[in-house]
Parts: structure tokens; C-alpha cells; sequence
């Protein structure tokens, strides 16, 4: 078996594995009375952030994908959104990156450009995501178990050294990448998307802007957390939702799960388990994350379904 054909098998015991493992905790009866107490305003309220959340994405990539390519802003926003539901059935994190990035380059034949947005856009995230998990640790550093800190301090470290160094990617792969063996397709790809990153160097307005977006975006998700917790009856103050949905979050964009389903569940019930919250309310309020981000993705079915025109002959900047 190819290890192509065994990733999707592996993602899948593995989330088999951890939600049979957290749903042993969870009550059945305690889940269906917190959820019938959600209040319509609040679940208003949600819904508006994850709208918010997809414009805000949208305008990102649109800020990174734009200097290389001549497609309208509808077509840009058509193919982020059917990437976007079309990526709720992949890996988590990169299912839609990889559609976003293979529909641009079958538009214009740009395939560097187009992938090295998404690498961009997904680095920049990251970044944010980092960035909010050090500002909730100033905010309220008790509130994340002991074991877990030295943990985001290195990996906010990690993210802050990989988003300064991918604007030298080309220097990098230069270096490492032998002369005989650029000639292979691989190596050649590497190139052409590292010389794409390495464009963004002059174009430094516009990653403060995509920057600026990013942290906004994690800013929107961990009030929409607290927005759940609020509906699920949780009384944890809003400044630990700092603290403890940046690293869920990123559980969540790790490509080892379906749909983002069963290791955010697992780390969420290990990092809330502390803070005094049973793994029934801790359990909701991941899959209820979760889950409300499908629905965000439901834009994009429709466009999906309903088609529109293609260009013809591949666009150029």
C-alpha cells in the first residue's frame, strides 16, 4: 500500500480512535439539555462571526493571490469558497489550501504563484495563531495547564522564525537543492514556488495588511468560542479563551484528522479539564466550533452546485 493510500486510512483510525476514546465521558443526557438551553440570540451571534471569519479569509488571500493573476475578484471569490467546502471533506487544514491552489493554476497556469499564496496565506495564519496564544499567556498565564506552556512558547518561536524565514525560501532550497538534481520535477517545483514566495519581499504593505487580517481572524474565532461557551453555560472569563483556543485551534489545522474531527474534541477536554470544565461541556463546545465552520462552508456548496463560467484560456497577470 502506497503511503498515499494509507494517509486517508491512518486520518481515519485515528479519528475513529479519539472520538471513541473522549465520547466514553460524555453524557448523553447532560449534551441534549445544554444544547436545548442554547439561546437564539447567541446562536445568531455565531453564525455572524463565521461570516465575518469568511470575509475576512476571503480578503487575505485575495491580498496575497493578486499580484499574480488577472481573475476577477468574482471568480477569486468563488474559487475560495467551493475550496473551502470542497476542503471540509479532506485532510483538515490543507484540503481546501490544495484545491484553492490547483483551481487558481488550472485557471491562469501559474502553479508557483498559486501555490505559494496559499503557503503564505496558511503561514501567516499560523503566525496569528501563535501570536494570540502569547498574548492570552500575558493576559492570563494560569489559566493554561504547566505542561502545555513551555510547549506554545517553542512552537510560537517556531512560527515566528518559519515567517521570517519563508521570504528567503529561495535562498534556502537554492542551497540545499543540488544541480543535478533540480533538473527533476519535484525540485523544479520547489523552485518555482519558493521564487514565488520570495516575491512578497517587495511587497511588504501588503503582507502587513494579510498580517494585520490574520490576527484579526483569530481574534473573531476565539470571541466566537465564548460566544459557544456563553451558550453552552460555561462561566470561564473571556481572557482564557485566549489562552486555550489558540493551541485548539491549532490542533484543529493539523492534517491528521476528518473533517477536524477527533483530536480537537481530545485536546479540547485535556485543556479545559483543569479549568473545572466537565468533558461534556468541553466536547460541545469543540464539536459546535467545529461544526459551525461547515456551515460556514455552505456558500460554497452552492456555488459548487449551481456552476458559472470558466475562462476559457488561462488568465495572465
Amino acid at each position: 500500500m502506497t503511503s498515499g493510500r494509507a494517509a486517508p486510512i491512518v486520518r481515519a483510525i485515528i479519528t475513529v480512535a479519539v472520538l471513541g476514546w473522549v465520547t466514553r465521558s460524555v453524557e448523553p443526557a447532560a449534551a441534549r439539555d445544554a444544547l436545548g438551553a442554547f439561546s437564539p440570540p447567541l446562536v445568531a451571534a455565531a453564525l455572524a462571526l463565521v461570516g465575518v471569519d469568511r470575509l475576512l479569509m476571503l480578503q487575505r488571500w485575495m491580498l496575497l493571490i493578486r499580484p499574480t493573476t488577472a481573475l476577477s475578484n468574482r471568480m477569486l471569490a468563488r474559487i475560495f469558497f467551493v475550496s473551502s467546502f470542497l476542503g471540509s471533506f479532506m485532510p483538515a487544514g490543507v484540503g481546501g489550501d490544495a484545491v484553492r491552489a490547483w483551481t487558481v493554476t488550472r485557471h491562469t497556469g501559474r502553479g508557483g504563484a498559486a501555490a505559494a499564496s496559499v503557503i503564505a496565506d496558511r503561514w501567516l495564519g499560523l503566525l496569528a495563531v501563535g501570536v494570540t496564544g502569547c498574548l492570552g499567556m500575558l493576559f492570563s498565564l494560569t489559566a493554561l495547564p504547566a505542561s502545555a506552556r513551555p510547549l506554545l512558547v517553542v512552537a510560537t518561536l517556531l512560527l515566528l522564525a518559519g515567517g521570517l524565514g519563508g521570504l528567503y525560501a529561495d535562498r534556502v532550497v537554492v542551497r540545499l537543492l543540488s544541480v543535478t538534481s533540480r533538473r527533476f520535477r519535484v525540485a523544479q517545483a520547489l523552485l518555482r514556488v519558493s521564487d514565488a514566495m520570495a516575491s512578497y519581499r517587495t511587497h511588504g504593505a501588503t503582507l502587513l495588511q494579510v498580517a494585520g487580517l490574520s490576527v484579526a481572524v483569530q481574534a473573531n474565532r476565539i470571541v466566537l468560542a465564548w460566544v459557544l461557551g456563553l451558550g453552552l453555560g460555561l462561566t470561564l472569563p473571556f481572557s482564557y479563551y485566549w489562552v486555550f483556543m489558540p493551541l485548539n485551534i491549532l490542533v484543529i489545522l493539523l492534517p491528521l484528522s476528518i473533517g477536524g474531527f477527533g483530536l480537537p474534541q481530545g485536546a479540547m477536554i485535556w485543556t479545559l479539564a483543569p479549568l473545572g470544565v466537565d468533558a461534556t461541556a468541553a466536547f460541545l463546545l469543540s464539536t459546535l466550533f467545529v461544526g459551525i465552520g461547515i456551515i460556514g462552508n455552505l456558500p460554497g456548496a452552492w456555488m459548487y452546485l449551481r456552476g458559472a463560467d470558466q475562462p476559457s484560456q488561462p488568465a495572465q497577470p
